[in-house]
């Protein structure tokens, strides 16, 4: 069963900034989160309770939540890796 997709208007308007063969790959990867929303090489991030993160073209990171009995995946933030990239904003 696919899981609802809910992506924030704030990280829509990022994505424009971003390269556009990076854009392909960060939707590439958002369809595929909603047949599996923990797929292979994808992590827990430390500290957090269901909060996970899978990387685009090594520099890149979709940081987002899983509600299983919902069916949906929260993504609240993507960004290129650095050093605070996991820090809650």
């Amino acid at each position: 069963m696919k899981y609802e997709l809910l992506i924030d208007e704030r990280i829509e308007d990022k994505l424009v900034r971003f390269p556009r063969s990076v854009v392909r790959g960060i939707d590439k990867a958002l369809l595929a989160l909603t047949d599996d929303p923990r797929p292979r090489g994808c992590r827990k991030i430390r500290g957090t309770k269901d909060c996970w993160r899978v990387t685009v073209r090594k520099d890149y990171r979709i940081l987002y939540r899983v509600d299983d009995e919902a069916k949906a995946i929260e993504v609240y933030e993507i960004a290129r890796k650095e050093k605070d990239t996991y820090r809650r904003r």
